[in-house]
């Protein structure tokens, strides 16, 4: 197989790509919660909750990845994360219930993800690592896309219901795919942490984060406060941004060189939140959504690389787990931030805010470029 591929990255490609339509079906989950009769700040709760639980289990997935069999982490990740799924269906109202449900889900999301980086750079040549990171970071991105439109059309069509159990049953195939991935070796190289060098890494990748869950957490309820009750476009349109990325912009980025391909990149990612106000037509939405997805679909692979080679080299696990750490940081501020911002100044002055913050990631991967 041409550039580095093989049939174990194919099969670990399969896994994840059933796993985020899993997760990417449950980014419409702030529908159902406006559906139950909610509002902005419990969006931001319930969402949060997930982010909360992923933040405390990474460092534990992370010292574990590096003990044990990581294929044994990825199956327990996906079971927590299908099991749970169906059980949606019992929601009434906000309480423990669904919070706990959320909880579980993040643990299952720390084990599944946390791990998957690691697992490619164990699988695959030195040479083809970063471009394999970016294929299989465009296949789950593309799950954004599949999952939100088919949940839009099974909502729909079947109700809220229907919509929970066939996100378990992507979830279930993960499962399955997940007992035929590779063993992947335990580390046997320890290194000291190193928080001044991880700083810079863990901030960029946390801005990113924030004005990710952003735009995927609160546009859908946003759009549907202006006429566009369906969020499918969005999701459509960055996925097509991702793609165009690694399949035909590439050798584009890496020929006018790393500082100018991310500083571009930044820039086209804020264009949406700092566009929001001028969401009138579909045909801007789709613009802007584009944009957002060529920007986020070279930042995050890239990212991600920079963690597994830069801060723990001989332990990729642990590198992984953080580099997921720090996105999620990032979404865990932009679920429980924006939803209280947006409930008291509104959708559009929090989405401006938000691109603002993103000028401190243009700032900091300028430095790690530098670097």
């Amino acid at each position: 197989m041409g550039r580095g591929l093989n049939l174990s990255f194919l099969v670990l490609l399969i896994a994840n790509f059933f796993f985020f339509l899993n997760f990417s079906q449950l980014m419409l989950l702030p529908k159902f919660i406006v559906h139950l009769g909610l509002g902005p700040a419990d969006i931001g709760l319930i969402m949060g909750m997930f982010s909360i639980s992923v933040l405390i289990a990474l460092p534990f997935v992370g010292t574990v990845s590096e003990k044990t069999d990581k294929k044994k982490v990825f199956i327990f990740g996906t079971l927590l994360m299908f099991g749970a799924t169906p059980m949606y269906v019992y929601v009434q109202t906000l309480g423990a219930y669904i919070l706990v449900l959320r909880v579980i889900q993040g643990v299952g999301f720390s084990c599944a993800l946390g791990v998957t980086a690691a697992m490619v750079f164990e699988i695959v040549p030195d040479s083809s690592r970063r471009y394999l990171l970016g294929v299989l970071t465009v296949f789950n991105i593309s799950t954004h896309a599949i999952g939100p439109a088919f949940g839009e059309y099974i909502i729909r069509t079947a109700g809220f219901d229907m919509f929970f159990l066939t996100a378990g049953c992507f979830g279930f195939v993960a499962f399955f795919c997940g007992f035929f991935l590779p063993r992947v070796s335990i580390c046997e190289e320890k290194k000291a942490f190193a928080l001044s060098r991880a700083f810079p890494h863990i901030t960029a990748t946390a801005v990113l984060g924030i004005v990710f869950g952003s735009a995927v957490i609160f546009l859908p309820p946003y759009l549907m406060t202006t006429g566009i009750p369906d969020s499918s476009l969005f999701f459509v349109a960055f996925v097509c941004g991702s793609l165009v990325v690694w399949i035909f912009l590439y050798k584009v980025f890496h020929g006018i060189g790393e500082r100018a391909a991310w500083i571009v990149s930044v820039i086209l990612l804020l264009m949406l939140p700092s566009g929001v106000s001028g969401l009138n037509s579909l045909a801007m939405l789709v613009l802007l959504s584009g944009l957002f997805g060529v920007g986020y679909g070279y930042l995050y692979p890239t990212l991600n690389t920079l963690f597994i080679d830069d801060i723990y080299p001989g332990m990729r696990g642990l590198s992984s787990s953080l580099f997921v750490w720090s996105f999620n940081l990032g979404m865990l501020l932009a679920s429980f931030g924006f939803g209280h911002m947006s409930g008291t100044f509104g959708y559009q002055l929090s989405f401006a805010i938000t691109a603002l913050a993103g000028i401190v990631l243009l700032l900091f991967t300028t430095r790690l470029i530098r670097n």
